[in-house]
C-alpha cells in the first residue's frame, strides 16, 4: 500500500502529508468515508470559530459556485477570498449554527444538506442588520482532489432567507 495513502487516512489531510511530499507526484485519493469525514471535520472546526481550517483543507485553486449570491460573488476563487467571505458572514451572523443533516459520497464527490440558523445582527453585503432570526436549508456538493476540497457548489432558497430577514418583498418605492 502507498505510504502517502496510509498517512492521509490517518491524518485526514491535516497538512502533514504535503510536508512529507505525498502530494508531489503521488496523488492523494481518499475513500468515500474519508471524504465524508473531511467535510464533517470542516463543519466542526468552523463551529469552533477556526477559519484556519480552510488553509489545511482547501486546494490553492479552490472555487465556490453559488447562484444565490450577487453576480460579483457567484464564483469565489482561492482560499483567501473564501475565508474573507466566511468571516464577513460570521460577523453578520455571529450566532450562526450550521448542522449537517446527511452526507452522501460517490468517488471524489460529497453531497450534503445542512440547516443553518442564526440572527443577522450585522450588515450582510448591502443589507443592513435586521436583528431577525432565520432558518435555511443548504444543498452542497464538493469535489475532492488530491486530498483537498477543490470545488464547491452550494444552493439555497434566497427568497426564503430574505423574507425571514424582512428584506423581501422589497419595501414599496415612493413614486413622485
Amino acid at each position: 500500500m502507498n505510504i502517502c495513502r496510509v498517512l492521509t487516512a490517518v491524518i485526514l489531510t491535516a497538512g502533514i502529508a504535503s510536508l512529507l511530499g505525498c502530494s508531489e507526484g503521488n496523488r492523494i485519493e481518499l475513500t468515500e468515508e474519508q471524504n465524508k469525514a473531511l467535510v464533517q471535520r470542516i463543519h466542526s472546526e468552523i463551529s469552533k470559530g477556526n477559519l484556519g481550517i480552510f488553509d489545511e483543507v482547501l486546494s490553492p485553486d479552490y472555487v465556490r459556485h453559488c447562484q444565490a449570491m450577487p453576480p460579483e460573488s457567484q464564483e469565489l476563487r482561492g482560499t483567501e477570498e473564501f475565508k474573507a467571505f466566511v468571516a464577513d458572514f460570521i460577523r453578520a451572523v455571529p450566532d450562526c449554527n450550521d448542522k449537517i443533516e446527511f452526507v452522501l459520497a460517490d468517488s471524489n464527490m460529497v453531497a450534503y444538506v445542512t440547516t443553518t440558523t442564526g440572527t443577522q445582527t450585522g450588515p450582510m453585503g448591502d443589507l443592513p442588520a435586521s436583528g431577525r432570526e432565520f432558518t435555511l436549508k443548504n444543498i452542497v456538493i464538493q469535489r475532492i482532489e488530491d486530498g483537498k476540497i477543490a470545488e464547491t457548489w452550494i444552493s439555497w432558497d434566497n427568497v426564503a432567507m430574505l423574507t425571514q430577514l424582512g428584506f423581501f418583498p422589497p419595501a414599496a418605492q415612493n413614486e413622485p
